[in-house]
């Protein structure tokens, strides 16, 4: 009778994610260099596999040699990346939260969700001109049981894709983020009568967060929300960043509908 170690390192089957999951090892490290067995731990994944997908990334320069036995990004991936940074769907998004941030004094951000990954990224971010400010970090994924951008999102996706979020668990970011379905759905009910969601300290404490979804005809995808930090937050400031929140997001709709229209439109 064999067994198998449950610790043992894991064998990914699926190539693209391998790759995918390597290169963004690499490139969300702090580290030019890397060596095998050092990404093969980060990725909980056997040594040889990490070669293997190394060696096939070599072969169309999206890893290279060092010189000194490891590994760093090749000059396609480079390549991939500038080339890629100048479709990005939301990119003329910066002007309307310029607008955004100026007419509040707040911190305004963009977010997009992947049901795919069912997880949400800010993708652009105006910070408040305060000395005092909160500016989420962009291109980084997170979750989407906590948050006024994940809300005014999930609002207005399926049940059976809000269902199978919520069977991910509630891991809680702060002591206020929620940690039932329960609670949850009776926010999502609240963002739809109203058309916008109010989140406090529940992603990060000392954060308030006014966010409004981006509608269009395929769907919502994405929305835009304004930070504020507790200290300048009234219900004066609420009041006014509602209606302006809710504003930019119909102009946003408006102007740049859904990504893949907007790309179409740059050709």
């Amino acid at each position: 009778m064999s067994t198998t170690d449950s610790a043992a390192p894991k064998r990914e089957r699926n190539p693209i994610r391998s790759l995918t999951r390597l290169l963004s090892t690499m490139v969300e490290s702090e580290e030019r260099s890397f060596g095998t067995r050092e990404l093969a731990r980060a990725l909980d994944t056997a040594p040889s596999s990490v070669q293997r997908t190394l060696e096939t990334a070599q072969e169309v320069s999206l890893v290279a040699p060092d010189g000194s036995g490891g590994w760093e990004l090749g000059w396609e991936l480079f390549r991939i990346a500038s080339l890629a940074s100048s479709k990005q769907p939301f990119g003329s998004a910066q002007l309307y939260l310029e607008e955004l941030r100026d007419a509040c004094g707040e911190t305004a951000v963009l977010t997009v969700y992947d049901p795919q990954r069912a997880a949400r990224m800010f993708v652009v971010a105006c910070p408040s001109r305060h000395a005092v400010r909160f500016v989420p970090e962009v291109f980084e994924w997170m979750p989407m049981h906590a948050g006024a951008t994940a809300f005014t999102i999930l609002a207005h996706r399926p049940e059976s894709e809000r269902r199978a979020i919520y069977d991910k668990g509630f891991p809680r970011l702060t002591d206020t983020t929620p940690t039932s379905a329960d609670q949850i759905e009776e926010v999502l009910a609240d963002v739809l009568v109203k058309g916008y969601a109010i989140t406090r300290d529940e992603v990060a404490f000392g954060a308030n967060a006014i966010a409004a979804p981006i509608i269009t005809p395929l769907g919502v995808t994405s929305s835009i929300a304004v930070i504020t930090p507790v200290q300048r937050y009234t219900e004066e400031l609420e009041e006014r960043v509602i209606g302006l929140v809710t504003e930019c997001a119909t102009k946003l709709a408006s102007r740049l509908g859904h990504p893949s229209a907007h790309v179409a439109s740059m050709k």
